[in-house]
């Protein structure tokens, strides 16, 4: 994995904007509201890496019974790509 930037889930700014490489990539904040009815639990920190060529977040969460997960997520698309414990 290259490039990596930390972004807050509770800070719902696009900080992507800036970095024309990654115009593609849709605002953290719009890809939470298309996730947001998958994830039961309470939201953690998220970060942007580019993963085999491809943008994706990986953003943490607890689930119901406050164990730590991990989603990864096309942030292109927003389309779930796997959770991890």
């Amino acid at each position: 994995m290259a490039a990596i930037f930390g972004i807050g889930a509770e800070a719902f700014a696009d900080e992507t904007a800036s970095l024309p490489e990654v115009q593609e990539v849709m605002p953290l904040s719009a890809v939470l509201d298309r996730i947001m009815p998958a994830i039961e639990g309470e939201l953690g920190p998220a970060r942007l890496v580019k993963d085999h060529g491809a943008w994706v977040y990986v953003i943490g969460f607890f689930d119901e019974n406050g164990k730590p997960q991990e989603l990864r997520v096309d942030a292109t698309t927003a389309q779930i790509l796997g959770v991890r414990q």
